[in-house]
């Protein structure tokens, strides 16, 4: 007997630790109305009874004021409400929608206009949102679902909708992709090396007052959604799935930490009384698309890009079979439970060279063994630093390993062997395919293909007028295979090399958990125990590396040139590629 008392006692203490567990380790997207009750006279008023409902899925919060009148309705899920309120002697009083934003307090007094007694109820059916934030010291701004769907914005990338909140702008950074140009090289804003991930659309790149863009913390239906190696958003849900996303730029709560730009806190939809849903498909490309001018005079010359982003949200009430004898034979969800689920997918094959990107420089016939004598400049002359001290010399000029010009231009004239693995590299170069040229003789048709399918659902269920919990769950793939300068089959050797920037296959796999529960244990007592874990993984391989894009992991040992990767679990080879100072076409 003493033992099972013992395991409730032990059972309790850490079903209570786990509950403050998991407070700490998520945030609330959820809301708050305050306010004070009063007479007609102005004198508060103790005892009355508010009741806030749920609109779409009847969900209900019940407070008494205290005794110097005021109330809190806590842990209210963002959305419309209908409030009431009564007292004894007094008329209702009903406020037919009351809006309750992301992480708001929303205050909401209540003035009795009536005694008891005269027939009817007073209702109110527009409640003025506050002209000054009179409850947080928070600043911010929040986005609502209709203008994350409504307003136009690139590649439906719904965190540009935060630079509408003052101190918060995009980076301009260029590097390779990004921005919503599909094109690689350009210098579009919001690309940068944190956005590499999703960087079609600019990734969640944000920069708040002037802080770095990796300062920022995002959380998805109040529980943490970061991923560490760039510090950016893990899950990124579409704008038809979004309730609404609030930023947070300054004065941030005790339970934002860890931010020192701003806090992105976004808000799933959730099912409700009907059956809603969305289908949509975006695509962009040569087919049906207005061209320029100047397009139009050279249609074949055009690149082809063809990007598909598609995908679709539904949620209701949850019907089920009920099973067994008497009654219905479908259990009704209306009110109780709802489900929401989400799915959106992309499909992009453009392009990966822009401007001088899509040459490069090969070794011609004579340089494959050892004659440099094309790349002399006659006539011309510059200083070199060799193992001699300072030597003037032509434009072009190579020396051997005795620090002396090697005669002709030709290494084969420095009177000692040439290098067998260096003459295997040069010859695994392919051909060039531009006439005339001794750099960027070779023209590259490098293509990008870019695949990713981010879906979610959400279960929430009112198990009583005291209990309610929600189960969510979210998933994030995408795979990128960025073409290598030199196609498979182009070595005249066979050993094809790794060569062009960026070139490899990226990877990214992100999940995400989110569990809450809350218990009114009684007007002024409410307890939430939320819970959530969100994992990201990210990865980049280099052609070779691997095996990726087909290109052989031994490449190096195949040159002659073992123990390049020693790390024990490497492969493939460096990205190769050749050096052009002065170069004169």
């Amino acid at each position: 007997m003493k033992d099972k008392k013992l395991m409730a006692q032990i059972f309790s203490t850490l079903l209570l630790v786990m509950s403050f567990a998991a407070v700490a380790l998520a945030q609330s997207n959820t809301g708050t109305i305050v306010g004070t009750v009063k007479d007609p006279n102005g004198a508060l008023v103790k005892d009355a009874k508010i009741i806030a409902i749920n609109i779409a899925t009847a969900e209900t919060r019940e407070a008494i004021s205290s005794d110097e009148g005021t109330y809190t309705l806590a842990n209210l899920d963002p959305g419309k409400y209908r409030v009431s309120a009564d007292a004894a002697g007094f008329q209702s009083i009903v406020f037919e929608e009351v809006t309750v934003e992301t992480n708001a307090r929303v205050p909401l007094d209540v003035n009795f206009g009536a005694i008891a007694g005269t027939s009817g109820t007073v209702t109110i059916t527009s409640e003025g949102a506050p002209l000054v934030e009179s409850e947080t010291s928070v600043r911010g701004d929040l986005i609502t679902g209709r203008q994350v769907t409504d307003l136009p914005i690139p590649q439906r990338n719904f965190t540009l909708l935060a630079t509408l909140s003052p101190g918060v702008t995009r980076p301009v950074v260029g590097v390779i992709g990004g921005g919503g140009n599909f094109e690689a090289g350009g210098n579009p804003i919001g690309t940068s090396t944190e956005s590499t991930r999703f960087r079609e659309s600019g990734g969640s790149v944000l920069v708040v007052n002037g802080a770095r863009p990796t300062n920022n913390n995002f959380t998805l239906d109040g529980v943490d959604n970061n991923e560490g190696q760039f510090g950016q958003i893990g899950i990124y849900p579409p704008p038809d799935a979004i309730a609404e996303f609030k930023i947070e730029t300054s004065v941030a709560p005790a339970e934002g930490g860890r931010a020192g730009g701003g806090i992105i806190n976004t808000t799933l939809k959730s099912g409700s009384n009907e059956v809603h849903g969305t289908a949509y498909e975006f695509y962009q490309g040569r087919f049906m698309s207005a061209l320029s001018r100047q397009d139009k005079r050279n249609v074949n010359a055009l690149t082809n890009r063809n990007t598909h982003q598609f995908g679709g949200t539904v949620g209701g009430p949850l019907f089920l079979p009920r099973f067994g004898e008497g009654g219905s034979s479908i259990w009704d969800g209306r009110n109780r439970t709802f489900w929401f689920v989400y799915y959106e997918g992309q499909r992009n094959a453009t392009p990966s060279t822009t401007g001088d990107f899509g040459f490069v420089s090969v070794p011609t016939t004579r340089m494959r063994v050892g004659d440099f004598g094309e790349l002399l400049r006659p006539g011309t002359s510059r200083t070199y630093n060799t193992i001699n001290g300072p030597l003037n010399a032509p434009i072009g000029t190579v020396f051997c390993a005795t620090g002396f010009p090697a005669p002709s231009n030709d290494i084969r004239n420095c009177a000692q062997p040439l290098s067998t693995a260096a003459l295997n590299v040069l010859q695994a170069y392919p051909l060039p395919n531009v006439s005339g040229r001794i750099f960027d003789n070779f023209a590259t048709n490098r293509k990008e293909k870019y695949n990713r399918d981010g879906w979610g659902l959400r279960f929430d269920h009112n198990i009583g007028t005291s209990d309610s919990i929600f189960f969510a769950y979210s998933s994030d793939k995408s795979s990128r295979a960025r073409d290598n300068n030199f196609p498979i089959g182009a070595s005249p050797t066979g050993n094809d090399l790794p060569s062009g920037f960026g070139a490899g296959d990226e990877f990214g796999d992100s999940r995400g958990v989110r569990l809450s529960e809350t218990h009114t244990f009684s007007p002024t007592v409410i307890n939430e125990a939320r819970f959530g874990a969100t994992r990201v993984e990210i990865g980049i391989f280099n052609t070779g590396v691997g095996g990726a894009l087909g290109f052989s992991p031994t490449i190096s040992a195949n040159l002659g040139i073992p123990n390049t990767n020693i790390c024990g679990e490497c492969t493939g080879s460096i990205l190769l590629g050749i050096e052009e100072p002065d170069q004169g076409g």
